[in-house]
């Protein structure tokens, strides 16, 4: 719940929150830009006042606005060459090409792995090279490269393998791989540990002496960029026109790095927003034949936006791997058979129905085994919780206690030893990558890794309350009670009249949203609601008709039953006058196009 601070007098914020509790017993920070800074937007785009005042609180200035509205990938796009190693990258990977040589991908089971796969995979392919695509099967062989996935890569006639989204900690495979012949270029982005593999590169921004300020990036997007180095490459060396052929038509990829880089959680800013924003184009051609027949099982209709990328989208492909179906996500984005893409897209989508039940099944006994916790970070772990969607459940856990927390699946090995599987979401200010590298080294775990904010490891559970304490020390060094308060941050007061298709519209120039460039939350003082109704199949949800005396709207409030916020928002059926923050979203539901109030959260005018 935590989101990004604004701009303005935090003193001031932080009065307005202590003022007066709310449903849920949050801080609400309102941002106060400079006025100045508000009217020059305003002046510069004509845009509403609030929106102005949200991007006034963001640091988004009127010198910065166009670029910011319209980002493209010509203005943002830096030389390859920054990363280390991607002139050596580029170069190994065109002496492939020109020798026709067969190539190895070995990429990872989300959906940043796959892109990052189909992305390279496209390229090759269109160059005229043969490749062998292997995604690791979660249960069977663990996350990142593994020994004799990568000798059998060798041994369909790769001797050159790239690893892309993974392979920046797994020295030992890579080792041996490299001692049997074959060499190896790792294409990450993940946190590295203190040595690199023996690779003939390794491209990644988050290397300790890579200065390009792109540790941002997605996999696929790292992906993307060697793929404008290789062109490059080949281009300089006359290849294209020896051959007689076109370049590759490499912006027809970023569809595949918008999802990754939406679905990966990666910061929206910089480069990204660029990615995002024309990739986003590109998927609303529907040319990509896997990605059209999942938007459409999945009903779509209308446009892609960041929301259909990572709450539609993203899940169903990443729901492959979550069940031992690793190579449908690739499949999906990778064919350009129609009826093989309905047919990877149905599984997907029936495969993500039942991934929502298991989670909620996983998530409500970690949510049981949370309860009375006081933990700096909650470690949890149980016999038998689904491996597959432990990270989803650990998602959950932070969102509800606001703090760190690890969802760990306990089995028996053939050993006889139980072995936990986990997974970790953090909060600001705790870097959980860096934390389990460092129980990693420390012997804690068998196996870990990941970024600031995710994570996964492996480890014997004999260990498991030295691990438990290893992160709970840690977490006090790092976190500050502010980094684990409830609060909302919002970004501006917002009267009803103006929640309305014109201020969608300019949400959708301001957009995409995501990590490091949340939704904005607004604040409508005041309101009544002339209707409070329950609604779902369950009666989970609440719908509501608000009015301020100005304006009137719709509004939702999703899995409210039983909740203090569900109870607060039944008491005004009374009449009695409250603040509402949310975020506001199309309603298009029977066809139609309006604007509705999602509820965050609510507290009563004393």
């Amino acid at each position: 719940m935590n989101g990004q601070a604004g701009q303005g007098d935090q003193e001031d914020q932080e009065d307005q929150g202590n003022s007066r509790l709310s449903s849920t017993g949050a801080k609400w920070l309102l941002s106060q830009p400079p006025l100045q800074y508000i009217e020059g937007l305003i002046e510069a785009t004509s845009m509403p006042r609030p929106l102005a005042a949200m991007l006034a609180s963001r640091d988004i200035t009127k010198d910065k606005i166009k670029l910011w509205i319209d980002p493209k990938m010509r203005d943002l796009m830096p030389d390859p060459s920054c990363l280390a190693d991607m002139d050596v990258a580029a170069g190994r990977l065109a002496d492939a090409v020109i020798a026709g040589e067969k190539i190895g991908i070995f990429g990872d089971y989300d959906v940043d792995g796959a892109s990052a796969a189909s992305v390279l995979h496209d390229v090759l392919t269109n160059l005229g090279l043969e490749v062998f695509i292997h995604i690791p099967h979660r249960f069977h062989e663990g996350y990142g490269p593994n020994l004799p996935a990568l000798l059998g890569l060798k041994e369909a006639g790769c001797n050159l393998i790239l690893t892309v989204d993974c392979g920046i900690t797994a020295t030992a495979p890579i080792a041996a791989t490299v001692k049997a012949g074959v060499e190896v270029i790792i294409v990450d982005h993940h946190l590295p540990g203190p040595d690199l593999p023996p690779a003939v590169a390794v491209v990644n921004p988050n290397r300790l002496d890579d200065d390009s300020g792109l540790g941002y990036m997605a996999a696929a997007g790292v992906v993307f960029m060697l793929t404008v180095a290789l062109v490059r490459e080949l281009r300089q060396r006359g290849w294209f026109a020896e051959q007689n052929r076109n370049e590759p038509d490499l912006m027809r990829g970023l569809d595949c790095v918008a999802l990754a880089t939406i679905a990966d959680v990666v910061p929206l800013h910089g480069l990204n927003r660029a990615f995002v924003r024309s990739g986003l184009k590109v998927m609303a051609k529907r040319e990509r034949p896997g990605l059209k027949m999942l938007a459409d099982l999945a009903r779509l209709n209308a446009a892609p936006d960041s929301g259909s990328l990572g709450f539609v989208l993203g899940p169903r492909i990443n729901a492959g791997g979550r069940f031992g179906e690793s190579d449908l996500g690739v499949k999906l984005l990778t064919t350009r058979d129609s009826q093989q893409a309905l047919e990877y897209a149905t599984a997907l989508d029936q495969l993500n129905t039942k991934r929502q039940q298991v989670e909620r099944e996983t998530t409500d006994a970690a949510m049981r085994q949370a309860e009375g916790k006081e933990d700096l970070v909650l470690c949890l772990a149980g016999e038998g919780w689904h491996e597959g969607v432990i990270g989803i459940s650990a998602g959950r856990l932070k969102e509800s206690f606001d703090r760190p927390a690890c969802v760990i699946s306990v089995s028996m090995d053939p050993d006889g030893r139980r072995i936990g599987k986990g997974s970790g979401r953090s909060v600001a200010g705790f870097r959980l990558g860096s934390a389990i590298i460092a129980a990693k080294q420390k012997g804690l775990l068998l196996a870990g890794g990941g970024h600031d904010m995710a994570a996964g490891f492996s480890l014997d559970m004999q260990y498991f309350e030295a691990f438990s304490d290893f992160l709970k020390q840690r977490a006090e060094t790092e976190l500050t009670s502010a980094d684990l308060t409830k609060k909302w941050q919002i970004d501006a007061e917002m009267p009803l009249t103006q929640v309305n298709i014109q201020t969608l519209d300019w949400l959708d120039q301001t957009g995409p949203f995501g990590s490091g460039f949340p939704e904005p939350i607004f604040m409508i003082t005041g309101v009544k609601a002339t209707s409070v109704r329950m609604m779902g199949k369950s009666e989970e949800h609440m719908a509501l008709r608000l009015d301020d005396g100005l304006g009137q709207v719709d509004a939702v409030a999703f899995r409210v039953a039983g909740t203090p916020m569900g109870q607060a928002l039944k008491q005004m059926k009374d009449g009695r006058r409250a603040d509402i923050i949310g975020r506001i979203s199309r309603n298009r539901f029977r066809g139609e196009d309006k604007a509705q109030l999602m509820i965050s959260d609510i507290r009563f005018v004393t």
